[in-house]
C-alpha cells in the first residue's frame, strides 16, 4: 500500500508541474499576441501619408470677366460754379434751389451803387465827342480845319467810346453760364457777393439731365481703360439696383493721389469720366457711388483658381501642377483673363475636372507622390 500511495503521489507531482508550466505559457502567449495586435493597431493608426501632402482644386469651364472696380462721385456732366469778386450787397436772388435755368438767366442783381449815374455822364460824353468829332471831319474835309486839329477830336471821340467799355454791367448782374439745375445756392439778399455761406460759390449749376460718375483711376490700371468701355454702376440710393454707363473721358495728365502735387512721391492717379444711362431717375447728383469698368470678358474658359499658377521666378514660365494618380504632371500654360477668383489657361494638356495644387512652391517636382490633404484639417 505504502508503496502504491508513494507511486500515486509521485504522480500526482509530476502532472502539477505540467499544469504549472501550462499556465506559465498561457499568458506569455496572450501577452505576445495582444502586443503584436497593438503595434500593428498603432501602426496602422499612424500611417504615414502615401506621398507629399498638398491641397487640390479643379480646372473648370466658365465665363470670366477682368474688371477694374472704384470710387468716385456722381455730379452733373456740366457744372458751373458761379463766384464774385465784388464786396457789392447783394440786391436780389431770383432763384432757388431745383430751379432749372437757362443759359444767361439772371440769377441775381448786385447793388451798383452810383454805376448808372457815372455810365449815363459816359454816355452823354461820348455823344458830345462825336458830334464835335463829325464837325471837325466835315471842316477838315473842306480844307477849314488843320489837320492836327481833325485828329485831336478824332482820337477824343475814340477815347470815350473805350471809356464805357470799362463800365462792366456784368460784375453786378450774375447770370448763369450753362443750362442746368440750380443745385446750391450760398447767398442771401443783402449780404455780399463775396461773403458767401462757408466761402462757397455763390451758385452751383449743374446738368441734371446727363449724370457722369467722376472716378480717378491708379496709373497701375490706367493702362486698361479704354474710351467706350462698359461700367457697372453700383450705389446706396440704388438700393439692390444697378445703373449703367461708359467711360466717355481719359484726362491727359496724371495728378498725386494724395493731392500734394506732381512732384509727390506718392501713386497717381488719373481723372476719368464716366457717362451714366440713369434712364430710370434714381441716381442723383451729390452722392457717391462704385464703378466696375469692364475690361475683358469671355464666355467658356478654361480657368483654374487664382492661386493654382506657379510662376518660375528662375525662367518667368507659368506652371500648373496637375495630379492624376496621385503624382504630379506640371504643365506650363499661358494665362489669359484674371477674374477675382479665376484665371483663364490656355492649354490643350489640361481639360476640365482635372485636379490642381493650390498654392504651389519649389518644393513640388515633376512625377513627385503627392497625398490631397483637407485644407480644414490643416
Amino acid at each position: 500500500m505504502c508503496g502504491s500511495q508513494e507511486g500515486e503521489l509521485y504522480m500526482s507531482k509530476d502532472i502539477a508541474k505540467k499544469f504549472k508550466k501550462k499556465w506559465i505559457i498561457i499568458p506569455v502567449v496572450i501577452f505576445v499576441i495582444v502586443a503584436v495586435a497593438c503595434a500593428l493597431t498603432q501602426k496602422l493608426g499612424k500611417s504615414e501619408p502615401a506621398g507629399y501632402p498638398v491641397t487640390a482644386g479643379k480646372a473648370e469651364q466658365t465665363t470670366l470677366k477682368e474688371i477694374v472696380s472704384i470710387k468716385g462721385n456722381v455730379e452733373g456732366s456740366e457744372k458751373a460754379e458761379i463766384q464774385s469778386t465784388q464786396t457789392a450787397e447783394v440786391k436780389a436772388v431770383y432763384v432757388e434751389e431745383g430751379d432749372r435755368v437757362k443759359k444767361g438767366q439772371l440769377l441775381a442783381s448786385l447793388d451798383s451803387g452810383d454805376l448808372n449815374e457815372q455810365y449815363a455822364k459816359a454816355q452823354i460824353a461820348a455823344a458830345e465827342a462825336k458830334r464835335k468829332y463829325e464837325d471837325a471831319k466835315l471842316l477838315y474835309e473842306q480844307g477849314a480845319l488843320a489837320e492836327n486839329d481833325y485828329l485831336e477830336t478824332k482820337a477824343a471821340y475814340e477815347s470815350e467810346v473805350l471809356s464805357l467799355g470799362t463800365y462792366d454791367f456784368d460784375k453786378v448782374r450774375i447770370t448763369s453760364p450753362i443750362a442746368g439745375t440750380v443745385t446750391r445756392v450760398n447767398v442771401t439778399v443783402g449780404s455780399n457777393a463775396n461773403d458767401t455761406t462757408d466761402n462757397k460759390s455763390m451758385f452751383v449749376i449743374e446738368d441734371l439731365n446727363h449724370l457722369q460718375l467722376k472716378v480717378k483711376i491708379s496709373e497701375y490700371d490706367i493702362s486698361k481703360i479704354k474710351e467706350g468701355q462698359k461700367v457697372t454702376i453700383t450705389a446706396d440710393v440704388l438700393g439692390n439696383g444697378t445703373a449703367t454707363g461708359i467711360v466717355s473721358k481719359i484726362a491727359p495728365s496724371g495728378e498725386s493721389k494724395d493731392g500734394s502735387g506732381q512732384n509727390s512721391s506718392s501713386e497717381k492717379v488719373i481723372p476719368v469720366d464716366i457717362d451714366i444711362n440713369n434712364s430710370n431717375g434714381k441716381l442723383i447728383a451729390g452722392v457717391s457711388a462704385k464703378a466696375e469698368i469692364l475690361i475683358h470678358e469671355k464666355e467658356n474658359a478654361l480657368a483654374v483658381p487664382v492661386d493654382a499658377i506657379f510662376e518660375d521666378a528662375n525662367n518667368g514660365m507659368k506652371y500648373v501642377f496637375v495630379i492624376k494618380n496621385n503624382k504630379l504632371k506640371k504643365i506650363k500654360v499661358q494665362t489669359g483673363i484674371e477674374g477675382d477668383f479665376d484665371t483663364e489657361i490656355i492649354t490643350d494638356q489640361i481639360k476640365i475636372g482635372d485636379q490642381v495644387v493650390l498654392s504651389p512652391t519649389y518644393d513640388l517636382k515633376n512625377g513627385m507622390a503627392v497625398t490631397i490633404s483637407d485644407p480644414s484639417k490643416m
